[in-house]
């Protein structure tokens, strides 16, 4: 694998999948292999016993790829809650060894592994034994430990300053490397004074870089994401 980005999000709901899935079809008209992950899914459909993650089956179509469903999404949750609360109410262990396996065998497999985590940073996973104590494991410690460049994904809506810089903190204490930021239109937003300029206001407070601003999509197909992608995002950077 030549390198792999994890999505995150300052917050959940700032479409961290739309951005994950706008890379992915990108990368594929720019005539690459690419793979998708969303580790941890919560709020999945019960089929009959069975949890359909409908964030993993959209990004595993936006790949194009064969595997299992069980290699993009290996951990599933019903109750849309972080993983940690989930995990509780639903009486079962997460497996981050599963993660870690599924992940290496995928990365041997594509050029690019696209990777959308759950909600923001500080989201809790579980607990695990630290120095002979138990600690919380967070989604900014499974960045740490699949060893990816990130992406922050953001709100263009006031407050985001805020939270895009607490962001880029959060990850700059565990040394985590960051490729750049992507403001996404989740929603069809009125442009106001704070949404106009925000984008500039970002990019002359932090040391990196915008990506692109991507708007918001009513038909969410293979050809429209990507055809999208190409005209909002810099590819030049991303494929570095």
């Amino acid at each position: 694998m030549k390198v792999g980005y994890f999505i995150t999000g300052t917050d959940t709901g700032v479409g961290k999948t739309i951005v994950s899935a706008a890379i992915l079809r990108g990368f594929i008209k720019k005539g690459l292999k690419v793979g998708a992950m969303k580790p941890i899914e919560t709020g999945c459909l019960n089929k009959d016993g069975i949890l359909l993650p409908s964030d993993g089956m959209f990004l595993r179509d936006m790949a194009e790829m064969n595997d299992p469903l069980e290699f993009v999404t290996p951990i599933k949750f019903e109750n849309p809650l972080s993983p940690f609360v989930a995990s509780k109410l639903e009486d079962k262990d997460i497996d981050l060894e599963r993660i870690f396996k599924v992940f290496e065998n995928l990365k041997k497999k594509y050029d690019y592994m696209v990777v959308e985590g759950i909600g923001g940073l500080m989201v809790p996973i579980t607990k695990i034994l630290k120095k002979k104590a138990k600690a919380i494991y967070f989604v900014r410690d499974l960045i740490k430990d699949m060893a990816m460049e990130v992406i922050i994904v953001s709100r263009p809506t006031l407050g985001t300053i805020n939270h895009t810089f607490l962001t880029v903190e959060a990850l700059k204490i565990k040394k985590i490397p960051i490729k750049g930021f992507i403001i996404n239109y989740s929603t069809a937003i009125k442009g106001d004074i704070a949404t106009t300029t925000n984008p500039e206001i970002l990019s002359e407070i932090l040391d990196i870089p915008l990506l692109g601003i991507f708007p918001y999509l009513t038909e969410l197909n293979k050809d429209n994401i990507g055809e999208t992608a190409l005209k909002s995002l810099d590819f030049e950077a991303l494929i570095k």
